[in-house]
């Protein structure tokens, strides 16, 4: 072989070899920045059984999932208290790629709302005044994660439970909960993974209590802890949703329950003492008047369960 041939030979090579580091460059590139897909974020929240409060009012900066921040979005002022029995608030749009997020920060401005009027999160209390939400930090990194699916459909929901996030203190003032607890606070739902459970009490006439809460939690870690409160004063600590069962007509709804078995379990609460505040009664006595089981309720991925309950009493304290 002569020189120019070996010249000729050593370019083939060369450039051969270049070709191959490109493919699996490439290939690497497609491994490691898979396709994303469009998720709608939305924030919900859970009722709560303060009788002193009226409405509940946080001021939204922006909301960052797996570090991509919504872009384009606009500091808003939110009634959150509202946002019950499954009406959500559409907060923006994000491109994520599949898989379980990694991380999740609500970010809150408690200096000023949306107009600029201090405080930005606050409490209206049932006789019409303002008073601040005390919180520790402007971030809430939420613990909990979801799926985002391989679809353009995902729609990622936020559960703030303020049930469980607002505490208030002799003097009436309000404050969140400690950041490690407000984090375990706020879910966060894949609809496309979510269901919901949907019921009606019969015979609510028969009941004394001023409100009748439904607790919905995963079958088997319920326990008679429960109705006892927390270092936060929070009772129901580990219910995964709740809702109000109405006094008019029975009916009540859970929400963005993910897929998996759920038990039922009913509280009473009336104002004993004439100090305008529901106080905790007790556990209703509750029965299913069909052949499911108000303690191990399937729920599927965007199905809807629904249960006829009759309440035969209270349990007691």
């Amino acid at each position: 072989m002569n020189k120019k041939d070996v010249f000729k030979t050593g370019l083939m090579l060369l450039f051969m070899s270049f070709m191959v580091s490109c493919s699996e460059d490439n290939d690497d590139m497609g491994s490691e920045n898979p396709e994303a897909y469009n998720t709608e974020v939305y924030l919900t929240d859970a009722p709560i059984d303060d009788a002193n409060v009226q409405a509940a009012f946080v001021t939204v900066t922006n909301v960052m999932v797996n570090g991509k921040a919504i872009e384009g979005f606009e500091k808003t002022t939110v009634e959150i208290s509202s946002l019950t029995n499954g009406e959500t608030l559409h907060l923006g749009d994000l491109q994520l790629k599949n898989g379980a997020t990694s991380s999740i920060t609500l970010m809150l401005d408690s200096e000023t709302d949306a107009a600029g009027e201090a405080p930005g999160n606050y409490i209206l209390t049932a006789d019409g005044e303002k008073k601040a939400l005390a919180t520790s930090a402007n971030e809430i990194v939420i613990s909990d994660d979801a799926e985002i699916k391989a679809s353009d459909e995902n729609q990622l929901i936020l559960d703030f439970d303020l049930r469980k996030s607002i505490v208030s203190n002799a003097e009436g003032e309000y404050s969140f909960v400690s950041n490690s607890e407000l984090a375990g606070n706020v879910r966060a739902v894949n609809t496309l993974n979510a269901g919901r459970i949907n019921g009606t009490v019969d015979n609510m006439e028969n009941s004394d209590a001023e409100t009748m809460l439904v607790f919905a939690y995963k079958k088997g870690e319920y326990s008679e802890s429960e109705k006892e409160a927390d270092a936060s004063g929070a009772r129901f600590s580990n219910a995964v949703n709740s809702s109000v069962v109405s006094e008019s007509n029975g009916n009540f709804s859970l929400h963005f329950l993910e897929e998996g078995e759920y038990e039922l379990h009913f509280a009473s609460y009336s104002d004993n003492d004439s100090d305008a505040a529901l106080e905790f009664e007790g556990m209703a006595e509750a029965s299913s008047k069909s052949e499911l089981d108000l303690l191990g309720l399937n729920v599927t991925a965007q199905s809807q369960t629904t249960v006829e309950v009759s309440l035969s009493g209270l349990l007691g304290l």
